[in-house]
């Protein structure tokens, strides 16, 4: 296939994927071992969209992993019919406690955020927006790689940290 073919193998690659594609991903359904042509072709592909000013963004959300993401504003004016996972307001603030200080264990994020947030692990942990592993009497919480996909971040405790403290500014 030609470049050109090739760009669009990618974005419908990346339209028709239920998650973020990986540069590995990319590259084994172009068939070619080339991850500098690869990226090439992404980058040719984030500008082309960003030139149209297209309300679709390409985005890499972290390392190597990239999908299509609707701008903000369009999300906004949007709202009704963008497909959203029903969450409580309750159970959010508490994923954003355990993103915010992930490994977190679930005894101290009851004493933060009180009995209700048992509630919320159990919610969120149905959701797959959370892990949890036995850690003596208790479980240690930190966000999924489906967390850091639904909510643009990278899947990376510390850079979703900072992330968290920059937008708090």
């Amino acid at each position: 296939m030609g470049t050109k073919q090739d760009r669009s193998m990618i974005e419908a690659a990346l339209y028709a994927a239920d998650h973020p594609l990986t540069l590995k991903e990319i590259q084994k359904i172009l068939k070619t071992s080339s991850e500098t042509y690869v990226r090439k072709l992404i980058h040719e592909l984030r500008v082309e969209y960003e030139k149209r000013g297209s309300s679709i963004k390409l985005v890499e959300t972290s390392k190597d992993t990239f999908k299509f993401h609707l701008d903000d504003g369009y999300v906004k004016k949007l709202g009704k019919i963008v497909p959203k996972t029903k969450i409580s307001r309750g159970a959010l603030k508490t994923l954003a406690m355990i993103a915010y200080k992930q490994n977190l264990s679930q005894a101290k994020l009851a004493e933060l955020r009180g009995n209700r947030a048992y509630g919320h692990v159990k919610q969120l942990l149905a959701l797959g927006f959370i892990e949890c592993r036995r850690f003596g009497r208790t479980r240690m919480l930190r966000t999924s790689r489906k967390f850091a996909d639904y909510f643009g971040f990278p899947d990376d405790v510390d850079l979703t940290r900072e992330l968290i403290e920059e937008r708090l500014r």
